[in-house]
């Protein structure tokens, strides 16, 4: 497919899309957010270590070169902003990710908002959150009638050691240590290395055996302590923190924390996540995939030092035109998406 006939066949989808952006946008100014800009180009990235920055060489007017990268998200300078003094902030922007699929949930480049409040928790991040849906749904829903709202305007909300007792009958209580993951993974018939992360070990049964029994709105809350690396422990149970996923229709489409307001416990957390970055690097019979290391952002660390206690979350803007709009692929709801832009038919040697 050329690119003119990708734009005309999705053209309604576009407008939908249109829609829900500038509904987005006065949902967060009548709640007297401020709107912010941060830069795409960064010279340090973060360090998640299953996510890939995509690498630019940058020259100056000298012709002098610098190492700099795209973003994965805004987040890092958004707490930036919360330190240097900044309330109740949001940002739309654009967001780029190396080694991922084309299509289906994943573009290369795609369109988050990420939102933060100061002096709440990761419970009133949920609150709007539902609020938000909930707005969208009355200002466009009658003004298109493609859009496919879920009909409960509450999501279920349920602590995820619940949810594995729920769907897959086991108590993760005693699974938070990645010996007893291993085995419990190997008794469930997966054949995970033995080099595998605790991680890896958890998605082998949740992806397998929990989500795809996601079908009603959701909000999953209280992830292992070891699976969130900028989120605060809870103070009812160290062993889990305050971070939460959203899913709609299965389909995960955000992410947000409580976030850490502890300046060395968050150095310790990155510099353990450097460190499986370099672990991942290394050839392993799994994956063939290269992972590059980087250094650690320390006006992000001195700038969580500064943190006020805040809350905030990073939605997939695209992921959620699917959901409103039934779409399967995610090319169905960009205006030129990677296997169109960079499909062999385009270009040339």
């Amino acid at each position: 497919m050329n690119q003119l006939q990708h734009i005309k066949n999705n053209k309604d989808n576009l407008i939908s899309r249109a829609q829900i952006v500038k509904s987005m946008r006065e949902f967060f100014w009548s709640k007297n957010f401020t709107e912010v800009e941060t830069p795409n180009i960064v010279a340090l990235p973060g360090q998640e270590p299953y996510l890939s920055p995509m690498s630019l060489k940058i020259s100056d007017e000298n012709k002098k070169q610098y190492q700099a990268y795209l973003h994965t998200s805004p987040e890092y300078a958004m707490k930036k902003m919360l330190a240097g003094g900044f309330d109740n902030i949001f940002s739309i922007c654009k967001c780029f990710r190396d080694n991922e699929s084309f299509g289906g949930l994943h573009n290369p480049e795609f369109t988050m908002i990420e939102w933060y409040r100061t002096e709440v928790d990761f419970y009133k991040i949920m609150d709007d959150v539902e609020d938000l849906i909930q707005n969208l749904k009355l200002k466009i829903q009658n003004k298109n009638s493609k859009f496919q709202i879920p009909n409960s305007k509450f999501f279920e909300k349920i602590h995820m050691r619940d949810l594995w007792k729920k769907y897959a009958g086991i108590d993760l209580d005693e699974y938070l240590e990645k010996e007893k993951m291993f085995t419990l993974c190997v008794e469930r018939g997966f054949n995970p290395d033995k080099d595998e992360k605790y991680e890896d070990l958890f998605y082998r049964i949740f992806l397998n055996e929990i989500e795809p029994k996601l079908k009603d709105p959701v909000i999953i809350h209280h992830y292992p302590a070891q699976m969130a690396a900028l989120a605060k422990l809870s103070d009812e149970d160290n062993r889990y923190a305050e971070r939460f996923e959203v899913y709609v229709n299965g389909m995960e489409i955000a992410n947000a924390f409580s976030e850490l307001t502890d300046e060395e416990e968050q150095r310790k957390r990155l510099v353990e996540e450097k460190e499986l970055r370099k672990e991942l690097g290394k050839p392993r019979k799994t994956s063939s995939r290269g992972v590059d290391v980087f250094e650690i952002d320390e006006d992000f660390i001195e700038a969580v030092g500064e943190l006020p206690k805040c809350a905030g979350i990073a939605l997939g803007v695209d992921r959620l035109v699917q959901v409103f709009l039934s779409c399967q692929n995610i090319d169905d709801v960009l205006v030129l998406p990677a296997s169109i832009i960079l499909s062999p038919d385009h270009l040339t040697t």
